[in-house]
This record gives structure tokens, sequence and C-alpha cells, in this order.
């Protein structure tokens, strides 16, 4: 064994390698922490989830029925929709809206919708109709084009895709600032809204529809009364539509050539030290072969200002080849280096070396996995 340390050969292979692998992690630190990522600039909006609101003489019922979800695009963050929505609203309201003459397109705002210019809003009744119980109602069809603000692909391929449609009352641009239209609230119709058969989107299976109630509190007053004037505030109801990736599909189609690549590259290590040449190619061979499946998948995303965990995996994996190259490397150095009557003792302790790595490495590469999973 004594003729086996670590001679000054073995360091000028080791230390720079060594002092390259402490500025990959010391990278990995500034990414992970965001340390030389510019500052976004805040929001001075906000939004406060508040609990479901009992109806009451001042609240209005809005529902929805979304028939149609369709020409989602990642790139753009919007989505296009059909399908049905409707408001109930009782006679102290309906004398708000009559004393200022205000109809349900002026007071309701659809916050999400885009492109004026090709968005159908087509109401079931030239005047709301009165029911039995003394409330008014009045539906509309509508078909238009959408965006979605919060598109999250951090945990890409195991995301979740929320679609909303979201209502606001009220569009200050038609009834103005100093209406106080905020002293009213929409409350959603839980039982009657829902999800028609043609909302489901290309690779991804539906798995919820959510109904939530905030309160939009803008981050000004328009230019409205003193310095002092507190945010305009408002109501809001949104209909979500969630979906997800298949995990088999995801499981088969990405990390089922991952982990094979990795698999054909931890078995090298089987290979005997005296297979050096072979061995010294494999991990080149496996790096291409990464960049190129990543590549694929990067494909189907948009530009992020941010690295998924599917990238996080394939990071580990790149770690983890360059560890086996710079074994495979000085080993060869070593048994090169070695007089022939050595070589078999340096192949022995080379292939020792290479059994312990075998355990080391898989067990490393499903640890650092489950703590990207956590810390994404």
């Amino acid at each position: 064994m004594e003729r086996f340390k670590f001679d000054k050969r073995d360091y000028e292979i080791l230390w720079p390698i060594g002092i390259f692998l402490v500025l990959i992690l010391l990278l990995g630190l500034i990414v992970h922490f965001d340390l030389l990522e510019p500052k976004e600039l805040p929001s001075k909006d906000h939004l406060l989830s508040i609990s479901k609101p009992e109806l009451s003489d001042t609240s209005i019922q809005i529902g929805a029925y979304i028939e149609n979800i369709y020409l989602f695009s990642p790139n753009t963050k919007t989505f296009d929709a059909d399908g049905w929505f409707w408001v109930n609203w009782p006679q102290k309201a309906q004398e708000y809206f009559k004393a200022r003459k205000l109809t349900p397109d002026q007071w309701l705002h659809i916050v999400n919708q885009v492109n004026e210019w090709d968005f159908k809003l087509e109401q079931f009744y030239d005047e709301p109709i009165k029911l039995k119980d003394g409330h008014y109602y009045q539906g509309f069809k509508f078909s238009g084009h959408f965006y979605v603000n919060d598109l999250q692909f951090r945990k890409f391929p195991f995301q979740t895709l929320r679609l909303p449609l979201i209502f606001e009352l009220a569009d200050f641009s038609r009834i103005g600032l100093t209406n106080s239209i905020h002293n009213l609230y929409l409350v959603p119709d839980e039982p009657s809204s829902g999800l028609g058969t043609y909302i489901d989107i290309r690779g991804y299976k539906t798995i919820a529809f959510n109904i939530f109630t905030n309160t939009h509190e803008y981050g000004s007053n328009f230019g409205l009364g003193n310095l002092d004037a507190k945010p305009v505030r408002t109501n809001q109801v949104v209909f979500e539509t969630s979906y997800k990736q298949s995990v088999n599909g995801a499981l088969l189609m990405l990390f089922l050539p991952l982990a094979i690549v990795m698999t054909l590259v931890l078995f090298t290590l089987m290979l005997s030290a005296s297979l050096w040449d072979i061995r010294l190619g494999v991990p080149p061979t496996a790096l291409l072969t990464l960049i190129f499946l990543q590549q694929i998948h990067m494909d189907k995303l948009p530009e992020l200002p941010y690295i998924t965990f599917l990238d996080m995996i394939y990071n580990i994996c790149y770690g983890i080849i360059l560890i086996l190259f710079v074994l495979f490397l000085w080993g060869s150095n070593r048994l090169n280096r070695a007089s022939e009557a050595d070589k078999p003792f340096v192949i022995e302790h080379i292939d020792a070396i290479d059994s312990r790595f075998q355990i080391i490495l898989p067990i490393s590469l499903l640890a650092m996995s489950a703590a990207a999973w956590l810390v994404i």
C-alpha cells in the first residue's frame, strides 16, 4: 500500500481539476441564490386572498362555464378560450347601476383578456331580466385571447400549468374612479360553474378547476385626491383550470434516455483499469449525448430566467461525468507511469477505487436529485 501513495505528478492532475470543481460549485451557488441576477422592479399592486364571501344585498354573484380552451402558447404566455359567464345581482346593486346608467359589460372587467379587436362578447338578453327572487340576471357568451401572468416551469416536467379567467369589479376606464363600486362585492357561483368538453391541451391532462376570490389593491390612487389618499381597491373572482403533463410520458420520453446513458457511464467503472483507452472515451461521448438530449427538451420550453428541475438533474449528471473523466485520467496516467512489475498491483488498486465510486456516485446522483426537487 505504501507504493500507491499520491506523488507530485498525481497532484499535477488532481489540483487543477479540484480547483475547477470548486469554481463550478461556486457558480452553482451564485446561480441558485441569484447573486448576479438583476433585481426585478417590484409591483405596487397587491392581491389579497379572502375567504368565500357570504351573499348579501351588496354582493354580485358571477359564474363561468368554459367550453373550449385552445392555442395555448408558453412562449407568449397566452391561450384562447370560449364559453359563457353570467352575473346575478340584488335590487340594491340594481339601483346603484341604474342611477349611474351602468350596464354589466361596463362594471365587469375581464382582467387578463388581451387583443380587444378579436374579443367577442354577446349578451343573452337586450336588457337584464328580473328573476322571481327579485334579483337581476344577465349572461354573456365570450370568445377571446387571454394572458397567463404566473406561468411556472421550475418543476418541469412535473409542473402544474394554471390557466386563469379573471373577472374584476370594475372596468375603471368605463365607469370612472370616482364611482364607489368597490363597495360592492363579487361572489362566485360555484355550483353552476365548470368546464365543458373541449378544454384539453395537447400534452397535458386536465386535473382541476378551482375558483378563488381576491381583493385587488392597486398601487396608486390614479392621481385623484391628496397624497394620503388610499390606493384603489376592487374585488375579483378567478376561474382557474389546472393541467399537468403525463408522469408516465415524462419518465419514458425524458428520464429514460437520461437514465440509460448514465447507467452505461457508471457501468464503465466495471471495466478494468488496463482498458484505459476505452474508459477515457466514454465520458466525452456521454457528455455530448446528454447535451443533445437536454437540447431536445429545452426546445419545448420558452426562454426562462431560471433553471428547471430537469436542468438541475442534467447538471448533476454533467458533474458525475466530469468526476469519472478525472478518475479515468488519473488512473491511466498512474498505470502508464508504473513499471511492468508494478502494473498488476496498480491495476488492482485502481479497480478497488473504481468499485467504491460505483457505489458512491449512484447514491450521490439520487440524493442530489432529491435535494434538487426540494429546493426548486
